[in-house]
């Protein structure tokens, strides 16, 4: 059992130190602009344009819609009068 877990943790710290050497290459490959590095003019993020318009935003839960809320009153009125 304990070889296990030695071989389990050195395999961790070598992957760990691993990825860190690997992504300082990349930075530094990036930096230069040798292969692996980044084009100054490549999009960073979403390359989809965003609509001109932005759609009417409607209440994502029941207890949030006015107009919900606003029928459920009137069904209850209509079902229960008050006693007054």
């Amino acid at each position: 059992m304990i070889p296990f877990l030695v071989a389990v943790l050195v395999l961790v710290v070598v992957g760990t130190l691993l990825w860190k050497v690997m992504a300082a290459q990349a930075a530094q490959a990036g930096s230069d602009g040798g292969p692996g590095g980044m084009v100054e003019d490549a999009p960073t993020g979403p390359t989809r344009q965003a609509s001109p318009r932005r759609p009417q935003r409607r209440p994502v839960a029941p207890d949030d819609d006015p107009e919900f809320l606003r029928s459920l009153d009137e069904k209850i009125q209509r079902e229960d009068p008050p006693s007054t």
